[in-house]
C-alpha cells in the first residue's frame, strides 16, 4: 500500500499531535449493501480497535484494515476552510472499494 499525504494535511496533523487514524465504516442507519465510507481523525476514535501503524513519513498514520483488504493508494488530505479537517481516500474515493 502506497501512502500519500498532502502538504496541507501534514501541516494540520502536525499541529494536532502528529498522528492520524483512518478507518472505513458503513452508516449506522441504512439499508444492507451500503458501501463503507472512509473516515479520518487526529484523535483516536473511541470504541474502535485494530489499528496498525502504516506510515511514519512526517506523520504517523494508523489504519484499521477492513476485512484484510488494503487500497493500492491511501491518500490523506484536508477538507474545509473555516474548520479544516483531515480526510482519507481509498484509491482516490471516499468509499472503501
Amino acid at each position: 500500500m502506497q501512502v500519500e499525504v498532502s502538504p496541507e494535511a501534514a501541516a494540520l496533523v502536525g499541529e494536532r499531535g502528529g498522528r492520524v487514524w483512518v478507518w472505513a465504516a458503513r452508516p449506522r442507519r441504512c439499508c444492507q449493501g451500503t458501501p463503507a465510507y472512509m473516515h479520518a481523525a487526529t484523535e483516536r476514535p473511541a470504541g474502535l480497535s485494530g489499528f496498525r501503524l502504516v506510515s511514519q513519513a512526517g506523520v504517523e498514520i494508523w489504519f484499521r484494515v477492513p476485512a484484510g483488504r488494503v487500497p493500492d493508494v491511501l491518500e490523506i488530505g484536508v477538507r474545509g476552510r473555516r474548520r479544516p479537517r483531515v480526510e482519507a481516500y481509498w484509491d482516490g474515493c471516499l468509499i472503501a472499494l
